[in-house]
């Protein structure tokens, strides 16, 4: 067996090289091509020889791209502390290394086998019903822990406290990280965006003067493999319908390339970047894929580019600032973000992604109800209330089925008295949960009218739904006494539903709810409610009585319908569900028709 592989070791090891010029998927699809067995017989004897690591250049000069009082950010004493310890808590579950840290760790009581970076898609076959995925559990918990968002944590502590500890543990896990995963090998190689992400903690760390100079050239050394990665695995769509990934990577590779002086990968990264902000962020500024969550997301890559390149370009500088007004529009009373859509705890580098201040920084001051009609949110704001509607497209422009944006049309959520009362549940699970999944992405899962059962869109694969609907928005009008907002959607065609939100802008103010139904027949109809956990709920006669924090509402429907509670899901956080109360008005009703449904505030504190 020797002499075989020394026989046919240098033409394949020459066979891998020329492959890996062609970046690691064309290495996926050749050995396939090829067989398992040669397959194999190529990964091992080119893992032996150290073929697949790109040869790294002599002198890498490292240099920092950030000012660090730029980036605003604070950290969390506690957190912090936990991080020295060795105690990480990723996406609802904890874990407490010992001593030394196990970076393929499943936060399910094992550990993925270590693999080639395209190895390890065997497991995601099926829609992620393999069995052996379903033991490991959910691997975006591993992709996120080899994010090494920590990092940020530990060196903003570093950085306002000048505690050694900080330092001395950012480069102990980071000398740990590269010893144990070589490039390419282990979970932390097998995404894209991951070894992204990876990159830029690295980075931000370095600028906040988190790590000393002894450590400049394994880290430089290992930024240039990670750019090599990305800059071969652009996670680019021939349809030019791209996601936050290609962001995502193409921002990685904008500030290795800066941070190593590799022009090319500047430059490239820069001319792409630009594409993808015509493409993916709508003149409103709302970012495509219809989730605040992912909104948030962008928004934070592409702020880092902004500072890199000293507050350019022009058209960055335009774009970010109506991203930043977006979000500060749609934050709670309370400061925080509502869960739109897909919030799956994905963050890059703020303190708290529930309350991104570093982001609000572009944001014009300003108070008023606004709408965003490419994103299709119309925003009504009042004293200390807020209503948010939604009436615009699924997610990707309609342009494809796969996407963060859920089944949602003609929802709106609501705050009254500065608290949340109606809320989008969030995003509990992806694979771990498909029945949580499949209820938070679900029309059941929104504030919205349900027709005989159905579903606006049709649920699918775990990111793709069946069909995506259209929608219009019919009336917008602001004013100081009332705001009024309507839309339409086909989503029950060939029935039209259509809905009409008054908001009264009165000391205790009154929101009236009209649904239209246009066509013919007799229907099953459900108007459902998702109660902030915060809110205590009570049925009387045809209303729903709620006890919030500070106020009193009552949800009365003026049409003859029945009223329930039931349990729904709420998820304040990735992988942190609970249960939570939903209100339903349901009964039957003959097309066409109209349903009417009053909400009326009341301050328990005057």
């Amino acid at each position: 067996m020797g002499l075989i592989m020394n026989t046919h070791s240098t033409r394949l090891e020459n066979l891998g090289r020329k492959l890996m010029r062609l970046g690691w998927k064309s290495l996926r699809y050749a050995t396939r091509r090829m067989g398992a067995a040669r397959g194999a017989l190529i990964a091992r004897s080119v893992t032996m020889s150290a073929m697949l690591a790109p040869r790294v250049p002599r002198n890498l000069k490292l240099r920092r791209i950030f000012d660090p009082g730029e980036l605003r950010r604070g950290f969390d004493g506690d957190v912090t502390e936990d991080y020295l310890q060795r105690k990480f808590t990723v996406l609802g579950k904890s874990i407490q290394f010992d001593e030394l840290i196990d970076w393929q760790v499943d936060f399910n009581g094992g550990r993925w086998p270590v693999l080639f970076a395209w190895d390890y898609n065997k497991f995601f076959m099926n829609d992620f019903s393999n069995p052996d995925y379903q033991r490991h559990g959910d691997i975006k918990r591993a992709w996120d822990f080899n994010k090494h968002l920590h990092f940020i944590d530990l060196a903003a502590c570093y950085y306002k406290t000048k505690d050694d500890r900080c330092r001395k543990e950012i480069e102990f896990e980071l000398n740990d990280w590269i010893r144990k995963n070589p490039y390419l090998r282990g979970v932390g190689w097998s995404a894209q965006l991951i070894v992204a992400q990876r990159a830029i903690s690295w980075l931000l760390a370095y600028n906040l003067e988190a790590m000393s100079d002894h450590y400049e050239k394994e880290l430089a050394d290992s930024l240039y493999l990670h750019g090599i990665f990305l800059s071969k695995n652009l996670e680019e769509s021939s349809s030019g319908i791209n996601s936050n990934h290609l962001i995502g990577d193409l921002v990685a590779l904008h500030l290795i390339g800066k941070s190593l002086g590799q022009d090319k990968w500047v430059q490239v990264s820069h001319q792409k970047l630009l594409r993808e902000l015509d493409v993916q962020i709508y003149e409103d500024g709302v970012h495509y894929e219809q989730s605040s969550g992912y909104h948030r997301y962008v928004e934070e890559f592409l702020y880092l580019v902004w500072l890199a390149d000293g507050r350019s370009p022009e058209e960055l500088t335009r774009k970010l600032t109506r991203m930043s007004d977006f979000l500060a529009s749609i934050k709670w009373p309370n400061g925080k973000q509502p869960f739109l859509s897909d919030w799956d705890g994905a963050k890059v580098w703020v303190k708290d992604l529930h309350s991104p201040s570093e982001l609000y920084v572009l944001a014009p001051s300003s108070e008023a109800s606004k709408s965003f009609p490419d994103g299709g949110y119309s925003v009504i704001q009042y004293a200390n209330h807020k209503l948010i509607f939604d009436c615009g497209p699924i997610g990707m422009g309609n342009k494809q089925l796969a996407t963060h944006g859920h089944s949602d049309l003609l929802s709106f959520t609501l705050a009254l008295f500065g608290n949340p009362i109606l809320v989008d549940p969030g995003s509990g699970s992806y694979t771990e949960d498909k029945e949580v999944h499949d209820y938070c992405r679900s029309s059941r899962g929104h504030n919205t009218l349900i027709l005989d059962g159905r579903d606006q869109c049709g649920l699918s694969r775990t990111w793709t739904l069946l069909n995506h609907p259209s929608a219009k928005l019919l009336e917008w009008q602001t004013s100081e006494s009332v705001d009024v907002v309507e839309g339409e959607h086909d989503g029950y065609s060939p029935i039209i539903h259509r809905r009409r939100i008054e908001f009264k802008k009165e000391k205790e103010p009154t929101v009236i709810v009209t649904d239209f139904l246009r066509g013919s027949g007799t229907h099953r109809i459900e108007i459902r409610y998702h109660f902030s956990p915060e809110v205590k709920a009570r049925i009387d006669g045809q209303s729903f009585l709620l006890e919030a924090p500070s106020s009193t509402i009552v949800i009365f429907a003026h049409t003859a319908l029945n009223a329930r509670l039931e349990d729904g899901y709420y998820a304040y956080d990735y992988g942190v569900i609970t249960k939570a109360t939903v209100g339903c008005f349901y009964g039957e009703v003959s097309l066409p028709a109209s349903v009417k449904v009053h909400i009326q505030g009341r301050s328990s504190l005057s």
